[in-house]
């Protein structure tokens, strides 16, 4: 049903929707965080196969970290385990992320996105706001530099944050964590926000977390010059929720006549049904959108529409443009410019 456009939506698991064939899907919406970028590379390919705009939407919470975290306790193996665990950290990184998502997808597989602004992720859109982060990642990475100072050994995150915060942990309190001279200082943020800093920090190469069993914060190089010149840092603003701001004009799209471009359609669609076979196997919806723009009324006029082959042109070519002839009866030309 789906394939032949007979429903519009889908839910499916990422091995169903992965299997998906279709060329004119126009919509990926992840209800959690994928497990890796490879993954998420791999899903969100899915949409916009004809070469019109596809639109994909990842819903992300901190809470998809908690659930995916204990998805990867449970793996035995530890090797398999390391490589989730840093998997994971990738994907949460690129979600968190600030920067171009186009670039940043090509920079993880090799490639190097020749622009500074791709004109179609929300960052590049819609930049988020940016803030002077200099005090609260100096303390972020005291902590880290003090616990380390005085244990001789490195912690995670949420200890972390746990210091920061004051609070009054079994584990604190055997280290003497409650001594620290950074013990406390984070109490004016919520604990969420202190998280939000760690990971950014991170992403800006001034943690690095260890490798081994544990996932523990150690400072880079970077970090202990930053902290030790007190070189000022910019941080950035924890996103919104998306506007409603629609660019213009968009990479792929194909300006037309949108109630000739339905009619269009459903003449495919009953073609399509007629012969037991997915729509898009009839015409692809950027023939449609293009017979929609050009308004070919006769059959050689079809000729140079992208999709109309020789075949394609002497099964279905007079069928259209007669369409098209009926529909300019009662409706006027709408012109565009590129």
């Amino acid at each position: 049903m789906f394939l032949r456009d007979e429903t519009n939506i889908i839910c499916a698991t990422i091995a169903f929707g992965m299997g998906i064939n279709k060329p004119n899907v126009r919509w990926i919406i992840h209800h959690d965080l994928p497990k890796n970028i490879e993954g998420y590379y791999q899903e969100t390919g899915r949409a916009g196969r004809d070469g019109l705009p596809g639109d994909c939407l990842l819903l992300f919470s901190a809470g998809d970290i908690a659930k995916q975290t204990h998805f990867l306790d449970e793996i035995t193996d530890e090797h398999e385990q390391a490589v989730a665990r840093r998997q994971l950290r990738q994907i949460v990184h690129y979600a968190e992320s600030s920067g171009c998502r186009r670039a940043e997808l090509l920079d993880y597989f090799g490639e190097k996105f020749p622009l500074d602004n791709c004109g179609a992720c929300d960052n590049c859109l819609e930049p988020r706001e940016t803030y002077d982060g200099t005090i609260v990642a100096q303390k972020f990475l005291s902590c880290v530099y003090r616990i380390a100072q005085n244990s001789s050994f490195s912690v995670g995150l949420n200890h972390i944050i746990e210091v920061l915060t004051g609070a009054n942990t079994e584990k604190i309190q055997r280290w003497g964590h409650d001594r620290l001279t950074t013990y406390g200082i984070g109490r004016d943020l919520p604990r969420p926000a202190w998280a939000a800093i760690g990971r950014e920090l991170m992403r800006l190469g001034y943690l690095a977390v260890a490798e081994g069993e544990y996932a523990t914060l150690e400072i880079t190089p970077e970090g202990r010059e930053v902290l030790r010149a007190r070189t000022p840092i910019t941080l950035t603003k924890p996103m919104d929720l998306p506007k409603a701001k629609r660019v213009s004009r968009r990479e792929g799209d194909i300006a037309c006549d949108e109630i000739l471009f339905e009619h269009l359609r459903v003449l495919r669609k009953s073609l399509a049904d007629e012969r037991k076979v997915p729509a898009y196997v009839v015409f692809g919806d950027a023939t449609l959108r293009e017979m929609a723009r050009r308004y070919p009324t006769r059959l050689s006029e079809m000729e140079g529409i992208t999709g109309v082959g020789e075949k394609k042109r002497a099964e279905y070519g007079e069928i259209f443009a007669e369409a098209v002839a009926t529909y300019l009866q009662s409706n006027p030309r709408i012109t565009f410019n590129d």
